[in-house]
């Protein structure tokens, strides 16, 4: 299969998924797309244009791909969360290699059966962990390494979520509440742990957790507000209009499906109207949390502060690691290395890759690294696979359990799985 191109079925032709079939296109001799699945049928309709797909090859439903064997070697799972489970498991069970968008499942449980049926089958599962492929993680990762700062005391990590974000996906949105998709800790922040752990290269023996649904709920609300921003008397004085995000300053319309035959205004016009992105986000079904803290013993006693903050202008993340010799702070566009020797710095300027598409391309790193570990068992490039990936989910599950219960958790060491 080595000299051949890897054949690939996507489920879920969303924003994540189009991303990664990207790389099909300009690495055709690679892999090619054989299969989409979609139930939405304007992104099917694209993709099988995009690709030249004939209409046996595509599907509106899971059910109907899985209803014979199909000629593929691997899939990629981009779907909602509560699908994932379902999808893994039925592509394991036939032999097909997963690239599994996160979270792997929604329950604890559900993520360990499929850790658990990759092994037994011998199947690759790799998760999309785009942080560990990025440019500018990998340079912490080759100084941590390098031990020239001695071994890892401490770290304070900041998940900086930013507004439009949090009214867009968990306000709003489809990962609003937690009974139909999954915590914020896991939904959006398992990376942000999986980082940590893959960072300092130790497991994580105990967490605790604070946090709650702060602002964004019903006893909030302005006096003057409506359920929706069109027929808010006090819309155009609210941070959090959707008028002012979807329809004045056109951002994060790109989520939004345009119909053959319709426009974008019409799209985000009907949607203000009556969709679940039009809604004032103080009468919402969201249960997430918009704040939280959480705090982290590693093995070997080193501790780790994370705050998740929703309620900012920033969308970004900042990581200060100390050392015993010296000390790295990663944010804004640079990672700044002290020695405390001689006081020497070195700073290390991402500006550029920081602006470049694609998570500075560590997306297409992701389905290229994916695709070689397919065709070729011994690839050991390959920094994603499941059976690491697991522990970052079991934990996020007991940050969760902390937080509802104001207990301190004891981990378990998840890697042996």
């Amino acid at each position: 299969m080595s000299g051949t191109p890897v054949r690939l079925a996507a489920f879920g032709l969303g924003n994540r998924t189009t991303k990664y079939l990207n790389y099909l296109l300009d690495h055709p001799n690679e892999g090619k797309l054989v299969a989409a699945v979609e139930p939405n049928f304007e992104r099917l309709s694209q993709i099988k244009s995009l690709f030249g797909l004939s209409s046996e090859e595509c599907f509106n439903s899971a059910e109907a791909f899985f209803a014979e064997k199909r000629d593929v070697d691997a899939v990629i799972i981009g779907t909602p969360d509560k699908t994932h489970y379902e999808i893994a498991m039925n592509s394991i069970r036939r032999g097909y290699h997963c690239l599994l968008e996160k979270p792997i499942a929604t329950t604890a449980k559900e993520c360990m059966d499929v850790a658990l049926a990759a092994k037994k089958a011998g199947v690759l599962v790799c998760v999309c962990y785009v942080l560990r492929y990025h440019p500018f993680y990998r340079k912490i990762k080759a100084v941590l390494d390098s031990g020239e700062l001695g071994p890892v005391i401490s770290a304070s990590h900041i998940e900086n979520v930013g507004l439009e974000r949090m009214t867009h996906s968990y306000v709003r949105g489809i990962f609003s509440n937690s009974s139909k998709s999954t915590p914020l800790i896991l939904e959006k922040c398992c990376h942000d742990i999986d980082l940590l752990i893959w960072l300092m290269n130790k497991h994580i023996a105990k967490v605790s957790s604070f946090g709650s649904l702060g602002w964004f709920k019903a006893e909030n609300a302005p006096e003057g507000s409506s359920d929706r921003c069109v027929d808010c008397k006090i819309e155009s004085e609210c941070p959090f209009s959707a008028v002012e995000l979807y329809q004045r300053r056109r951002e994060w319309v790109s989520n939004f499906v345009v119909p053959n035959g319709e426009t974008l205004d019409e799209v985000v016009a009907k949607e203000l109207k009556s969709g679940r992105y039009g809604r004032c986000v103080y009468h919402c079904d969201n249960d997430v949390v918009d704040h939280q803290t959480v705090g982290l013993e590693m093995s070997g006693g080193v501790t780790i502060g994370m705050s998740i903050e929703t309620l900012t202008r920033h969308d970004d993340r900042a990581t200060k690691i100390n050392c015993a010799f010296g000390e790295v702070f990663a944010g804004g566009d640079s990672v700044t290395v002290t020695h405390f020797s001689h006081s020497k710095e070195d700073i290390y300027n991402f500006t550029e890759t920081l602006n470049m598409p694609l998570h500075g391309n560590a997306d297409l790193k992701i389905i290229e690294d994916f695709l070689k570990g397919v065709k070729d068992p011994e690839h050991h490039e390959l920094i994603s696979p499941i059976e690491e990936a697991l522990e970052s989910h079991l934990v996020c599950f007991q940050i969760e359990e902390s937080r509802q219960t104001g207990r301190t958790i004891d981990c378990l060491n998840w890697r042996s799985i």
